[in-house]
């Protein structure tokens, strides 16, 4: 894989959170770790759109082809801003002092390992384009149910440690919504 510019772009993006959380936290680095998470997932989300519009638009997964190059390439960019998440937000769960509830951890854990390989799989696929297409659709959906599960916690008081705009999270539940309705609506259309 290679350094795409919408990878330039999400390198910057997580430059500009890690000043805005700088700014926001005035030197407590709990609240600097917190708000940087915060921001960075929503960096994670957008790019996690991009690749969720994408392969509804494009759901062939035929070896060699343009389409499964470009998602690769948009998984794997989601990859590298999603881990960047992952050390912001591992960071803050450390400093707060934040219960970690092993069956949430469990569902996350899966959702990171999903996260960090598919982007090699897509790129490498030895598979049969069916079996491809059924990963696909299983890292799509189970990626999604995280970011979303993630949001509606945050809406339903369920993470005590929860900062951030509550107006945000109700945008974000919109967003997971809608693409998992494009998503479903892109793959009945693609069979009819």
């Amino acid at each position: 894989m290679k350094i795409s510019k919408w990878l330039w772009a999400g390198l910057l993006l997580e430059a500009i959170v890690l000043l805005a959380a700088r700014q926001e936290s005035n030197g407590d680095t709990t609240a600097f770790f917190q708000s940087a998470a915060r921001l960075s997932g929503r960096v994670s989300l957008l790019f996690f759109g991009a690749f969720v519009v994408y392969a509804a638009r494009f759901p062939g997964v035929e070896a060699g082809s343009a389409p499964l190059k470009i998602k690769g390439q948009l998984a794997f960019d989601f990859m590298v801003v999603h881990v960047i998440h992952w050390f912001l937000l591992a960071a803050a769960v450390h400093l707060s002092g934040f219960e970690l509830v092993p069956f949430r951890l469990a569902g996350g854990i899966l959702a990171y390992a999903m996260v960090v390989v598919m982007p090699f799989m897509l790129s490498r696929q030895t598979r049969l384009p069916w079996s491809v297409a059924r990963l696909q659709d299983m890292y799509v959906l189970y990626v999604w149910l995280i970011f979303f599960m993630t949001y509606l916690s945050r809406v339903s008081g369920q993470t005590p440690t929860a900062t951030g705009s509550m107006s945000f999270y109700y945008f974000g539940i919109g967003i997971c919504l809608t693409l998992l309705l494009y998503y479903l609506w892109s793959k009945r259309r693609a069979v009819v």
